[in-house]
């Protein structure tokens, strides 16, 4: 295993995974690529209006850095080698286009623990991302 991508969200369902990724790294002396997807949320516009951002992409932007600086974090003290990215447009497809483009080994993705009837209605970017990616994903709940 040389290549492990790390999806993060900036949510606190996914600290597990920094601690999981950390460890197959030192096991197996691979390299993290962190990745955060900035993705247009519900709640977009009220956060939007109410933070004064002059338009969406600096919104969106400003979010996924605060997001990468806390990723950051994470691995200070390591020896780990680890790259940060940020991509905007769907998780799921975004993730798994990074995957391989980057030829990852394995996925270390957190999924939200969603209840079966909101899983359904809007899907789960685990779920989308154990479906198609082609490389082993493990999911952290």
């Amino acid at each position: 295993m040389k290549k492990i991508l790390l999806p993060v969200d900036g949510s606190d369902f996914c600290l597990k995974a920094y601690d999981i990724a950390i460890s197959f790294a030192e096991k197996f002396g691979a390299e993290i690529i962190v990745l955060n997807v900035a993705d247009i949320e519900p709640g977009f516009t009220q956060t939007f209006i109410t933070q004064n951002f002059q338009t969406m992409d600096e919104y969106l932007k400003a979010r996924a850095e605060t997001i990468i600086e806390g990723a950051k974090s994470k691995f200070e003290g390591s020896d780990i080698k680890v790259t940060f990215h940020i991509a905007t447009g769907d998780p799921a497809a975004e993730i798994i286009d990074m995957a391989e483009r980057e030829e990852c080994d394995m996925i270390i993705i957190c999924t939200h623990g969603m209840s079966g009837a909101k899983r359904f209605l809007i899907g789960s970017v685990a779920s989308k991302v154990v479906h198609h990616a082609s490389m082993p994903v493990f999911v952290i709940r």
